[in-house]
This record gives C-alpha cells, structure tokens and sequence, in this order.
C-alpha cells in the first residue's frame, strides 16, 4: 500500500509519508493555537490540509521571526554537535551518527555521518532506544 504524498518541489520531487504529514499539520496547527479537523489520511484533502498548516507555519515565523520547534527529537535535544550511540531496547548498539540541527522556521534534529558533513537525513529515536554520547563536540573544527 502506497502511504507516501509525492510533492513537486523546485527542481524535482519530494516524498513525506501520510502519517508523518498529519504528525507535523497537528505540530504546527498546535503551535499556532488553531484547531485541527480531521481529515482522512492519503486524501487530496488531507494534502492540502498539510500545505494549509505549512504555509501557516510559514507565515507566522515571516511575520514573528518564531520557530515552531516541534519536530525535534526530545532525546537528542542539547545534543547537537556530539557524536552519539542509539541502542534497542535490548541493549544493542544499531547505529552511531553525529547530531545536528536544521535550519528553517521548523527544525528538525539531523543524523551526520562526519563532523565536517553539509547533509544529512533526519534523525530519530524511536519508544525504548536509548541514546549515549560517544564524542562530545570538538572544541575548535579545522578547516580544510
């Protein structure tokens, strides 16, 4: 079953899955005050339910210089710049990254393979993973 919205972004495409999309409309709808209807998810109304609430978004960061910082993950916030572990809940070390922040009216907490790296995917920690910090961030990054 197909449960991802394809949205055609400057340049190309982009993909947000259905469930992701209504957590985010709720985040902001929340954020700004507003009531959240509900809609079914994977209708073309709830998409364009999801680019209401974004452009609202957008709008009141415009209009207030406010971030609507919902999207961060709990567990990683402080931790940005340090290089953590996420265990599973039984103990099991399932991947390492360093953490980051993006930027925009609505960051959310990045996954860094290096240090030094410009991108990144967004970062999350699931019910039960726990997060230990491995490398505190560097004092000083040397340029290239």
């Amino acid at each position: 079953m197909n449960d991802l919205y394809v949205i055609q972004v400057t340049g190309g495409y982009s993909t947000i899955g259905h469930h992701v999309a209504e957590r985010r409309r709720r985040q902001v709808l929340d954020w700004l005050g507003l009531p959240c209807a509900a809609v079914p998810l994977g209708s073309d109304e709830h998409l364009q339910a999801y680019h209401t609430a974004m452009r609202l978004g957008r709008e009141h960061h415009q209009a207030t210089g406010q971030r609507c910082w919902a999207d961060l993950v709990p567990t990683l916030v402080g931790l940005e710049q340090h290089r953590v572990a996420v265990y599973d809940p039984e103990g099991r070390e399932t991947r390492r990254f360093w953490v980051a922040r993006s930027s925009g009216w609505m960051p959310c907490h990045l996954s860094l393979l290096r240090i030094t790296s410009r991108a990144g995917f967004p970062a999350d920690v699931e019910p039960g993973e726990t997060v230990r910090v491995i490398r505190r961030r560097p004092s000083r990054i040397r340029a290239r």
